[in-house]
């Protein structure tokens, strides 16, 4: 009997534990014993069985938890030495080390070496590594993973650590972005140019640095900020999104403050010689599309996806619904609209939308190149049809609920100030002020502070003399 019975440093070797984590187990009753003349021993049988248990059911090991030092304190607990060379430089840490070298086109490299689970010396590049805070992270990774390894422990990652981008992104587009956002074609758009940089990295390779990196990249490039501002969004929701599905743990993108749009804002409305030239060179099919935009100020996708039980031709109102805020809206329908829908209407009675197609772009492009229109966009039509509102009197308030904005500092922001009107406004304010000036009473008390509240405005060519 006593040579099938294991003592705890036998029991350790076969479990790969540490011998003090046998006795543990011992006492919380984990493992089976047996007491032989005031001795604990194992029983083979029962410690075999236990070890198959475990392949089968989940280990009674808890997760490791996730420690996150700062290059700082990480130094203080594992840093043993740092040698400078010629053209590199090496930091000594008790789990391996990292360096750095110089690339023959004069660019950082870092390398990581360590030992594997064999005791056999690993050499590598750190890949997507570009501090030294990043290096030592990829380093701690890849002792952990050998630790792992060597004792058996069941991998605590995210499911989604072995993704590369693409599928990552891939994933995002057909798991969210096209079951729950209207936008997906634009997500999938803008998830163009960042597949060109992060195509083949895994997700846990995408750091900040290399993100601040894409957006110079991009800046560079000739991408205005506003366009660079959209596509770090879908980024961070992307990784929000993963972080949300178990997928991965952390956003890299949180922290990156987005550029100002302040000087960014687009002023582009359409002057009439434009929309006769414009109209002209339009193909029949995309004319109407354009007019909608024009005379109700809808956004292309509200056009192209409205269904004629939402035109009321009778009360001649527009029924605006899948908004981008929301919230449905009607606008009025003036009378050259009216008469443009009714033969739409006459054209295609059995239709339940009122256009049979789902894209006009490359249509709307090819005419504003034909018509000579230099940096016009769809959307600018919405604009020209606010302004135009303002431009005949119509108030703030009624154009920011006719464009289904949030409120009228959208609109303000929205809306181009036509220099003619803010010239006329300007003559207006000197004429005042000129009719103030030569006033009898003024001219009367010219260079004077009279007493009391009235008004003194001393000649104007006193205000600008030379002495």
């Amino acid at each position: 009997m006593m040579d099938k019975m294991l003592t705890a440093k036998e029991v350790a070797a076969r479990l790969g534990l540490h011998v003090q984590t046998v006795y543990s187990w011992k006492r919380k009753d984990v493992l089976p014993f047996v007491r032989l003349s005031g001795r604990v021993r194992f029983d083979a049988g029962e410690i075999e069985r236990f070890i198959r248990d475990r392949q089968t059911r989940p280990s009674p090991l808890p997760p490791l938890p996730k420690v996150d030092f700062s290059l700082e304190a990480y130094d203080k607990l594992f840093l043993k030495g740092v040698a400078l060379g010629k053209d590199s430089r090496r930091w000594s840490y008790s789990i391996g080390s990292i360096s750095l070298r110089k690339t023959k086109r004069g660019q950082d490299r870092w390398y990581l070496d360590y030992r594997s689970k064999e005791g056999e010396r690993r050499r590598e590049v750190a890949k997507f590594a570009r501090t030294r805070e990043e290096a030592a992270a990829a380093l701690q990774a890849k002792v952990a993973q050998e630790f792992s390894r060597e004792f058996g422990i069941e991998n605590t990652a995210p499911t989604g650590s072995g993704l590369t981008f693409s599928e990552f992104g891939e994933r995002y587009l057909r798991d969210y972005a096209e079951k729950t956002k209207r936008s997906a074609s634009t997500d999938r758009y803008r998830l163009r140019p960042i597949l060109e940089v992060f195509d083949k990295a895994r997700l846990s390779e995408v750091t900040k640095t290399m993100i601040l990196e894409f957006r110079e990249k991009r800046l560079k490039a000739g991408i205005s900020r506003a366009s660079t501002n959209r596509e770090l969004m879908l980024l961070s929701k992307m990784f929000s999104w993963a972080e949300a599905e178990g997928l991965w743990r952390g956003n890299p993108v949180r922290g990156i403050k987005k550029f100002s749009e302040a000087d960014t804002i687009r002023s582009r409305v359409l002057s009439d010689n434009e929309e006769a030239r414009l109209l002209a060179e339009l193909a029949p099919h995309v004319r109407p599309v354009v007019f909608i935009a024009l005379h109700a100020g809808l956004r292309r996708g509200e056009i192209l996806a409205l269904p004629w039980k939402n035109v009321d031709l009778a009360k001649k109102v527009l029924k605006v619904e899948g908004t981008k805020s929301g919230k449905a809206r009607l606008v009025p329908i003036n009378s050259l609209l009216a008469d443009v829908l009714g033969k739409l209407k006459a054209l295609g009675r059995d239709r339940v939308r009122v256009f049979p197609f789902k894209d006009v772009t490359v249509a709307f492009e090819n005419a504003c190149q034909r018509a000579r229109l230099d940096d016009f966009h769809f959307h600018d039509l919405r604009r020209t049809f606010g302004t135009r509102l303002v431009e005949h009197g119509a108030d703030i308030v009624t154009v920011s609920r006719l464009l289904g904005h949030s409120n009228v500092v959208v609109t303000q922001r929205y809306l181009h100030p036509d220099d003619r009107f803010s010239r006329e406004a300007v003559d207006r304010l000197a004429g005042d002020t000129l009719k103030k000036a030569l006033s009898p009473e003024n001219l009367t008390n010219a260079g004077q502070m009279a007493e009391g509240p009235c008004l003194v405005v001393p000649p104007l060519r006193s205000l600008f003399s030379v002495n």
